[in-house]
């Protein structure tokens, strides 16, 4: 009985809608007719936080447009030589001014966004002068572009990358003055300055040679290394015009090694020590190389150390090397664990062997001091600085978990939380609050209406009007706001709007009566995103699971996993792994079979056999129950089938495109083609299901399709659907 409880309870939690509307909350006006106010919106791929904004009051609505006065740090720069420190989210971007201590806004929105997608990730210089970016134009494509950060001047760089929210295609030389990029197969360099003066020479005499951003790597000092298939190339970045000019004749400049392996600069990246003599090769994201080389020729390089991932207790989502000052890398490795805990961290000293010497739970990304000394990461609600020499802790900073963090120099760390914004020394341990990221409360105090605010940290902030920055106030904000003065009442009331929750009015006391909306796009009438689920198909290979598992936690969705028989059997701690982070599982059949082009005599005995092998299987190996939803192999399926499948209790899943992501029925097609499809289906159908393959077991798919699941669900949000778990959405 218990058990059953269990599983109706889980069904309620996963038709919850993910879809979270706009809200507004904790007014308080003062006798200047000025209104303090909280707006909330939960969006997918990340934190959810209550902005805080002020207006001043004029005939009936607002004299100006409301201003935020907290920022909340989803992406954060130094620009301008490092004297400004950017910050980025949904409602625009504030500059703190580092000399002069004071944050302003540079540019605000003119209306809620309603349907946000994640911030995207800028590529900046080491001295904040330049700036690459990805502006889209597509589903899964958009144009690379370079941009003065001071000026705005901008120059394409390539008409058509692959789009992300993750990462920017380029590498910056440590100096600033060169960028790599590439562009249709092919590794071009360039000088900023002398692209966006209109003085760069012609492209094809800046090519380095054939292959991705991950055949080229620039050290600390002044070189370059360049991959090509077996080939490991040293260039001195002061002879790239060079060789530029003369690579036809004089090649792609001098060889110091040969690979015992192909690189495959799609899948594979390296990384170098300073002066070239040794490299750290990760194929595939699984094997992991330390080579060196004593001399320049092509001779095949030392393999100091060469091994396969082979954690049994989790999946590896990602790895980053750094190099000590002996030379000798440390391998990072983030992993998402079976037992479906948060993704943590174990860091390695590599040499002859991988010496374990940090174990990191609940871990964020890594990043470096910019002399390369220490390392940054964020786990939980702290912040970590070690020292990489030694791996032993420097300080850490708690007291709020961190969204965004990075090194002003090599002393100095700017700290973005959920709560507020900090000015860091790890060395000396003085921490200065630059402003609030968020708020739970807020209220005017005294005759000169200071701003007091309650950023659930348990410490109270109050607002310095002209520089926009926030100090700790001794002050008590807990107390009921204040929702009218002589003039006005302020209050929030119902809406036709349904991506708002509420909408915040002013209603006139002294004039004639009219009440009006502080936001006007929130009162109007406007329908509930259409619906549709994603749902993943484990046939017989688990390649995509860790990638699909993390994107699916960053946006906070409930996908649904169709089980076949041979994925359980060939992966059953994934399989497990599944179950552990809390997504419901249906029945893909006990093997993968064409039910339909078979010469087998398929009845509905058969059916019901292989329907209920699965089950057994899968209880066999989680302790748990399928759920009563199938669809067959490649959804291959005749009536007979169906009947069969209903007779047994189980519901047929019937996704409105009638594919499955693999290299049976999608060899030819490109992402980008698929995702327009899937699109375009479920707009015409005003919802749906949608299938995504997590892995093949046979055949060379470069690009598949859970590679773009981000993009997959940006794209969805943006064409106003809201994602929701297969329960609710049939």
């Amino acid at each position: 009985m218990k058990k059953y409880l269990f599983s109706f309870f889980t069904l309620i939690l996963f038709s919850l809608p993910v879809f979270a509307k706009i809200t507004f909350g904790n007014i308080d006006v003062n006798p200047d007719d000025e209104v303090l106010f909280t707006i909330s919106q939960e969006m997918a791929g990340t934190s959810n936080y209550k902005s805080l904004v002020t207006a001043k009051l004029k005939n009936d609505s607002t004299e100006k447009m409301p201003e935020f006065i907290s920022y909340f740090p989803e992406q954060m720069e130094l620009i301008n030589g490092k004297k400004i420190l950017e910050v980025r989210n949904r409602y625009g971007k504030a500059l703190y001014d580092i000399e002069s201590a004071s944050f302003k806004w540079e540019r605000e929105i003119s209306s809620i966004p309603e349907k946000p997608l994640p911030i995207v990730p800028y590529a900046l210089s080491a001295d904040g002068q330049w700036l690459c970016k990805i502006q889209k134009t597509g589903l899964s494509t958009g144009m690379l572009v370079l941009q003065n950060v001071q000026n705005g001047f901008s120059e394409i760089l390539c008409d058509e990358v692959r789009m992300s929210y993750e990462k920017v295609p380029v590498k910056w030389a440590k100096d600033s003055s060169m960028l790599l990029y590439e562009k249709r197969g092919t590794v071009y360099f360039c000088n900023p300055d002398a692209v966006l003066r209109g003085v760069e020479i012609d492209e094809k005499y800046r090519k380095i040679g054939r292959g991705t951003i991950n055949s080229v790597e620039f050290t600390s000092s002044k070189y370059l290394a360049y991959i090509d298939d077996y080939l490991l190339y040293k260039i001195n970045t002061r002879e790239l015009y060079t060789l530029g000019l003369y690579a036809g004749i004089i090649g792609n400049g001098n060889v110091i090694g040969r690979l015992p392996f192909q690189f495959d600069p799609e899948n594979d990246k390296f990384s170098t020590n300073d002066d070239v003599s040794s490299i750290f090769v990760i194929q595939n994201k699984r094997m992991f190389t330390f080579l060196s080389s004593h001399k320049d020729s092509c001779d095949y390089m030392d393999v100091n150390y060469s091994r396969p991932y082979t954690d049994s207790n989790a999946s590896l989502v990602e790895s980053y090397v750094f190099w000590d000052k002996s030379g000798y890398p440390n391998l990072w490795m983030e992993k998402l664990p079976y037992d479906g805990k948060e993704i943590r961290s174990s860091v390695f000293k590599i040499s002859t062997v991988a010496a374990q010497v940090l174990e990191i739970e609940d871990s964020g990304k890594p990043f470096l001091s910019p002399d390369g000394t220490k390392v940054a990461f964020y786990s939980g609600a702290a912040l970590y600085v070690y020292d990489i020499q030694t791996w032993h802790r420097i300080a850490d900073l708690g007291g709020e978990k961190i969204v965004s963090a990075l090194w002003y120099d090599n002393k100095t760390v700017f700290v973005g939380g959920e709560r507020s914004i900090r000015k860091w020394n790890p060395l000396t341990g003085q921490t200065d609050y630059l402003a609030i990221s968020s708020a739970v409360a807020a209220y005017w105090d005294g005759s000169d209406n200071k701003i007091i605010a309650d950023n659930g940290s348990g410490n109270c902030f109050e607002y310095n009007k002209e520089k926009g920055t926030w100090k700790k106030s001794g002050l008590f904000a807990k107390r009921e706001g204040k929702t009218q003065n002589g003039h006005y009442r302020v209050f929030t009331g119902t809406t036709p709007n349904a991506r708002y929750e509420n909408s915040i009015y002013v209603r006139s006391l002294s004039k004639k009566p009219v009440t009006k909306p502080i936001y006007p796009e929130s009162v109007i009438k406007s329908e509930a995103p259409k619906k549709v689920s994603i749902i993943f198909d484990a046939y017989d290979n688990a390649d995509g699971l860790a990638d699909i598992l993390t994107v699916l936690k960053k946006y906070n969705i409930k996908g649904t996993f169709f089980m076949n028989g041979e994925f359980i059997r060939r992966y059953p701690s994934e399989t497990q792994q599944i179950v552990a982070n809390g997504y419901s599982c249906g029945s893909m059949f006990f093997s993968t079979t064409d039910l339909k082009n078979n010469d087998f005599i398929i009845d509905e005995d058969f059916i019901r056999r292989g329907l209920a092998r699965n089950e057994d299987e899968f209880y066999t190996c989680t302790q748990g129950e399928l759920s009563l939803y199938w669809h067959s192999p490649y959804y291959s399926v005749l009536p007979k089938i169906l009947t069969a499948g209903e007779n047994s209790g189980y519901t047929y899943v019937n996704p409105n495109v009638i594919h499955c992501d693999t290299v049976k029925t999608f060899k030819n097609i490109s992402p980008d083609q698929l995702l327009k499809e899937y699109l375009s289906k479920v707009q015409v159908d005003k919802g749906g299901v949608l299938p995504v393959c997590v892995g093949y077991s046979q055949g060379n798919r470069a690009e598949p399709l859970y590679n773009y699941l981000d993009l997959l669900i940006c794209g969805l949000i943006e064409s106003d659907f809201e994602i929701v778990p297969l329960e609710s959405n049939l």
